[in-house]
C-alpha cells in the first residue's frame, strides 16, 4: 500500500512542523551517561557514547532552566561536549531527570512560536488558541496539520502536536504523527487511527488561530543543529551552565579547562580583567562572582566562553486575591535574564510577562 504525508498549505503551517523537527530528529552523543527517569522502569540514564536523537525530557521548575525560554538551544549545544556540564548531572530536577530540560507545552509553545511561557493548566488562556473538539467528540478526519492535543485533569496532564496526516491511494487517513516531549527524549511517533483513538482518548482537539505570526526557522539556529550534535569538537574551555548561560549571584560556576599543555585563563567582566590564573592542561577552576557579563579565554587559544551573573529584585503583590509578580534588574541597564520565582515559597511560570496566580495557585 502506498502512503503519501499531508503536506503544509500555508508557510506558518510548514514552519511549525519544522520547528517541532528541531526538538524531535535533533540526534547527538552524550559524552556522559545523561540521568533520566522512566514510569514503570525509575531512575535510569541515556548511556555515553549512543547517538540520541531528541532533545531531553525535564520538568526542571526548581532550577528553572528550561530549553528555548533561560536555555537556548546554543547554550545546550555548547553543554552536550562538556563532562562537566550540568546537563550530565541531577538532583534538583523532576525525579532524576537531568538539569536542563524541554516539557510537553514547551515543545508545542516553541513549535508555535509562543515566546512566553503558559503552565499546562492555563494552556486554555492562550490568545488565539480555541477548542475545536472535546475528548472523544472528533475523528481523525476533523484534524488539521498543527492542530493541539490538550488534556488537563482526570489524571492527564499534557499537549502534544499534529504533524502529519498519513493517508492511502484512496485518501483515507491510515495514521496520525504526533510530536511530543514525553520521558526522556521528545519524539515523534505514527498512530494508526484505531491507536490514535485508545492513546488519546482524554485529549481535546485544539487549533491555534495564529499561525500567520510563527516565525520561520533561524537558519544560524538551524546550521548549528544539524552540525554539531554528533561530532563536536571538544572546546578549550567551558562554564557548567554552557556557554551564554545564566548565574545566579552566589551560585559557584565551574570554568572547564581542556588544553594538554600550559596556559592562563583570562576571566573579563564589562571588558575588564579580573583575573588571571595559570593552569597546566586540564583544570577545573570554582569561582563565585559578582554580577556582571564575563567572559572567561585562554591566552593561547582562541576559545572562550561568555555568562552573566545576575539576580533580579522580585516583589510580589496581591489585590483581590490575586497574585502577581515584578522584577527589576537592579543595575540599570541589564535585560532579566533568570529569575528565581521560588522566592518565599510563591510561584511564577512565566518569565516574559506577568502570570497571575491565585492564592490556590
Amino acid at each position: 500500500m502506498s502512503v503519501h504525508s499531508t503536506l503544509p498549505d500555508t508557510r506558518a503551517k510548514a514552519a511549525v512542523i519544522a520547528r517541532s523537527r528541531q526538538l524531535t530528529d535533533f540526534k547527538w552523543t552524550p559524552v556522559r551517561d545523561v540521568p533520566t527517569y522512566l514510569r514503570g522502569k525509575g531512575n535510569m540514564f541515556l548511556p555515553a557514547g549512543e547517538i540520541a536523537t531528541g532533545f531531553p525530557y525535564a520538568s526542571t521548575e526548581l532550577k528553572d532552566k528550561f530549553f528555548m525560554e533561560n536555555i537556548s538551544i546554543e547554550t545546550f549545544l555548547s553543554a552536550i561536549p562538556n563532562p562537566h556540564s550540568k546537563l550530565y548531572s541531577a538532583g534538583h530536577a523532576s525525579f532524576n531527570a537531568c538539569n536542563y530540560g524541554v516539557v510537553c507545552n514547551g515543545l508545542v509553545r516553541y513549535a508555535l512560536g509562543i515566546r512566553y511561557r503558559v503552565s499546562t493548566a492555563k494552556w486554555n488562556t492562550i490568545p488565539g488558541m480555541r477548542c475545536v473538539a472535546n475528548k472523544q467528540e472528533y475523528r481523525v478526519e476533523d484534524m488539521e496539520l498543527c492542530d493541539v492535543l490538550y488534556a488537563y485533569g482526570e489524571g492527564r496532564s499534557h499537549v502534544a502536536l499534529i504533524t502529519d496526516i498519513l493517508r492511502d491511494e484512496q485518501d483515507q487517513i491510515v495514521g496520525v504523527e504526533v510530536s511530543e516531549a514525553i520521558r526522556p527524549l521528545c519524539a515523534r511517533r505514527i498512530f494508526t487511527p484505531e491507536e490514535y483513538y485508545e492513546k488519546y482518548s482524554l485529549f481535546g482537539l485544539w487549533r491555534y488561530d495564529l499561525l500567520d505570526s510563527v516565525p520561520d526557522l533561524d537558519e544560524e539556529t538551524e546550521h548549528l543543529l544539524w552540525n554539531s550534535g554528533l561530532e563536536r569538537v571538544q572546546p578549550k574551555i567551558c562554564v557548567d551552565n554552557g556557554n551564554k548561560s545564566n548565574y545566579l549571584v552566589g551560585e559557584e560556576i565551574l570554568i572547564s579547562v581542556f588544553g594538554t599543555e600550559a596556559d592562563t585563563v583570562v576571566i573579563t567582566r564589562d571588558g575588564k580583567t579580573v583575573e588571571e590564573i595559570l593552569v597546566f592542561g586540564k583544570a577545573i577552576i570554582p569561582r563565585i562572582l559578582d554580577r556582571g557579563y564575563y567572559r572567561a579565554s585562554l591566552k593561547n587559544s582562541d576559545d572562550f566562553v561568555e555568562f552573566c551573573v545576575n539576580k533580579a529584585k522580585i516583589e510580589f503583590s496581591v489585590e483581590n486575591g490575586i497574585l502577581s509578580v515584578c522584577a527589576d534588574p537592579c543595575d540599570g541597564r541589564s535585560e532579566i535574564h533568570y529569575m528565581d520565582f521560588r522566592v518565599f515559597g510563591k510561584g511564577c511560570a512565566s518569565l516574559e510577562k506577568y502570570e497571575e496566580l491565585t492564592d490556590e495557585e
